[in-house]
């Protein structure tokens, strides 16, 4: 629930409020990528952040992590 002591709206308003944006005829696919680009890391400016980078030996303990827990199941 949106507490009302604080400005931010709450993720369900902030989509409602996208859908609401979004022209009538617009698609899952559009809806999804303004879903991302909504979700998308900012800046304090509201600028869209660079993307954070992994490092090859982060990126490879991750997939080990993923599939030994996908062999878990």
């Amino acid at each position: 629930m949106n507490d009302t002591t604080t400005s931010r709206p709450s993720d369900k308003e902030q989509v409602r409020a996208l859908l609401d944006r979004l022209p009538e005829d617009c698609s899952f696919a559009d809806i999804q990528r303004a879903i991302a680009v909504m979700m998308w890391p900012k800046k304090d400016d509201g600028s869209l952040a660079p993307p954070r980078r992994l490092s090859p030996d982060e990126v490879k303990e991750r997939l080990r992590a993923w599939l030994k827990s996908e062999g878990e199941k």
